[in-house]
């Protein structure tokens, strides 16, 4: 099959078996793996969904959704505290940065520094983008800039309030319900 006189940059082609010890390491992974398709496919009622319906009803559980109730009239209840607004400056450092840019002038997600809003200029409107995000079908609506994940559970209520009090103080066009 190969000529074992031939030299490859210098090397010369050898003929040597595959050593024994990976041909069964191949044998064993496709004995391990038939062993595994017939165990969890075939033998078993495995079932990926209620496992992860069991284990999402036992989160629920254990952190229940808190349902947030929204005053209108009232606006953000944080507006012009000091102690709120670098609170809602560090959180928007580390959630919001990253598709808002640092500085709030968008990068994926859009300007929170200038005059156009795309979903509303209210404190009220931004609390409910920010709790409820913004899916694909309002992108359609809205372009250019993306989708935003909803931050209901992983920030809540008083931390969402906190960065809409940052964005007010840093951006004026923003209004408050109150006014």
């Amino acid at each position: 099959m190969s000529d074992p006189n031939k030299l490859f940059d210098g090397i010369a082609q050898a003929d040597n078996r595959m050593p024994v010890w990976y041909t069964w390491s191949f044998v064993a992974t496709m004995i391990i793996g038939v062993c595994y398709l017939g165990y969890y496919h075939v033998a078993t009622d495995f079932q990926q969904e209620e496992e992860y319906a069991a284990t999402m009803a036992e989160y629920k559980e254990m952190f229940p959704e808190k349902e947030v109730v929204v005053d209108a009239s009232k606006g953000n209840p944080l507006a012009g505290n000091p102690e709120a607004i670098a609170a809602g400056e560090q959180t928007f450092q580390q959630i919001c940065a990253a598709c808002h840019k640092a500085d709030g002038t968008g990068l994926i997600g859009p300007n929170l520094t200038d005059k156009e809003w795309l979903h509303g200029n209210s404190d009220v409107a931004l609390f409910n983008v920010i709790m409820e995000g913004v899916s694909m079908e309002q992108v359609k609506q809205n372009p250019p800039k993306g989708p935003m994940p909803p931050h209901k559970a992983s920030l809540g209520a008083e931390k969402v309030w906190q960065v809409i009090a940052y964005l007010q103080n840093k951006n004026k066009n923003i209004k408050s319900a109150g006014q």
